[in-house]
Parts: C-alpha cells; structure tokens; sequence
C-alpha cells in the first residue's frame, strides 16, 4: 500500500485519467473529489464488501430455502391484503 500525504486541494494522480483531490478536511472526515473516465468503477469498500457477502448468500442457499421463504412472504402478503380488505 502506497500512503501519502495530501493536503486540502491537492491530488494524486493514477495512471493517465484518474486523478484524486483532496476537497475538504474536517474533524475525523476527509472528503475526496475523484475525477475518472466513465468506464472506470468507483465503489466505496463498504458497498463491494457488501455485493460480495450477498452473492456468497445468494450461493450458499438451496432452491428449497428460497421456495419456502417465498411461501412465507406470499402467506404474509395475503394475510396483509386480507387485513386491508377489512
């Protein structure tokens, strides 16, 4: 890992077409400005840890597990519906 100090309004630059600004520093956050080509994915970590962990659920569960949470949720939208109607 590269680390380096940056002050407000300063940049760093990767490769040819990104390049990181350093827009605000406040108590305990640091706001960044990322200027890249459209086909370049920006994700925060917390949001790719995320994806990752609801794709090894998604692979992790049986077809048996998904049609009986799927029963449970049609049991439960009916006996909303019915709740309504009333």
């Amino acid at each position: 890992m590269l680390i380096i100090r940056r002050r407000q309004g300063e940049a760093v630059l990767i490769g040819e077409n990104v390049e990181v600004r350093v827009v605000e520093v406040g108590a305990g956050r640091v706001k960044l400005g990322i200027s890249a080509p459209a086909e370049v994915l920006i994700l925060r970590e917390e949001i790719r840890l995320a994806g990752e962990q609801n794709l090894a659920a998604a692979r992790a569960t049986t077809p048996e597990n998904v049609r009986r949470l799927l029963a449970g949720l049609n049991i439960r939208r009916q006996a909303g519906e019915d709740y309504q109607d009333k």
